[in-house]
């Protein structure tokens, strides 16, 4: 059995990418999967047989690739208003960019516990072979939790990116400016004739009055579709949308508090520097839900 060893300066920089960004906490594997997720094709067994149950991880490289690839695309393609599909395409290679895939499989410490020949120790640190240990642990998650595992998961991967899915949001509605009031003109009365005999004058019409147009009204508000009974639809969403629409700022100032791997998220939602809800959870994405939800009720938008 062969594991690869990392330089002492790898771990130093590693340590440097864990200190300036913090990641969420990696799922666990407990179980004898973990062996395959962390074994490199370069240490297959030759058998007439085909692959092992527990051999390397060539077969959870491409699950892990279909999976991860269908879940952004899945939160791509719910994102309001919808994206076009090059929009989607392109904020899915922007998600799963070298850069990124570098990133996590440096900080999670992957490359320090895969098992593969010495010959390839060389190429760990290429694109190439930092996506495969990525995409086996994917697969590896996915096989032993679930979907729903690897989507708390991967949803938190790329919150911590600034720019996912930007140019989904909402441009800020334009104010329609009433127009002011014309000034209200009166005819111009001519003198007063006088007349030779017995024909009284005539009097003057009455003044005429413009009447100024009536403003432009702005469209109501739509009634909010998330009533109290429904509690499990998103709020987040509706309410990002209806704060940019109102010309407020909004932030979601978050915490992490506990160990990595039973610790807790607390956000807050931050509308124009007061607190107006709050929210935690086992992932931020739920507590930033409920953050949101508060605070859409708090400011009196139902």
């Amino acid at each position: 059995m062969y594991t690869s060893q990392t330089p002492s300066s790898s771990f130093t920089s590693l340590k440097r990418a864990r200190d300036e960004k913090r990641l969420p906490p990696l799922p666990k594997l407990t179980s004898e999967l973990i062996l395959q997720v962390y074994t490199h094709i370069s240490l297959r067994r030759l058998s007439d047989k085909g692959p092992e149950e527990y051999g390397d991880n060539e077969r959870l490289i491409e699950l892990g690739k279909a999976v991860l690839d269908a879940l952004i695309t899945y939160v791509l393609f719910n994102k309001r208003p919808m994206l076009k599909v090059a929009e989607i395409r392109y904020h899915r290679n922007k998600s799963l960019s070298d850069e990124n895939i570098q990133e996590w499989v440096t900080t999670y410490g992957m490359r320090q516990r895969l098992r593969c020949h010495p010959d390839l120790f060389p190429t760990l640190n290429t694109s190439k072979e930092a996506r495969s240990i990525f995409y086996s642990y994917v697969g590896g998650i996915y096989v032993e939790h679930g979907l729903d595992t690897v989507r708390e998961w991967i949803t938190e991967l790329l919150e911590e990116h600034e720019g996912f899915g930007e140019s989904s949001k909402p441009a800020p509605r334009q104010r329609l400016e009433t127009p002011p009031p014309k000034k209200v003109k009166s005819e111009e009365i001519s003198p007063p004739t006088i007349f030779i005999g017995t024909q009284p004058p005539r009097s003057p019409p009455p003044p005429k009055f413009t009447h100024s147009p009536p403003p432009h009204q702005i469209p109501p508000m739509f009634p909010n579709p998330l009533a109290p009974a429904q509690p499990s639809l998103p709020f987040l969403p509706l309410f990002n949308q209806t704060a940019a629409q109102r010309r407020v700022t909004v932030d979601y100032p978050a915490e992490f508090i506990g160990p990595p791997h039973a610790g807790r998220w607390t956000v807050r939602c931050i509308v124009n520097g007061i607190q107006k809800g709050i929210g935690s959870g086992s992932n931020k994405q739920v507590a930033k839900e409920e953050a949101a939800r508060q605070a859409y009720y708090a400011m009196g938008w139902t």
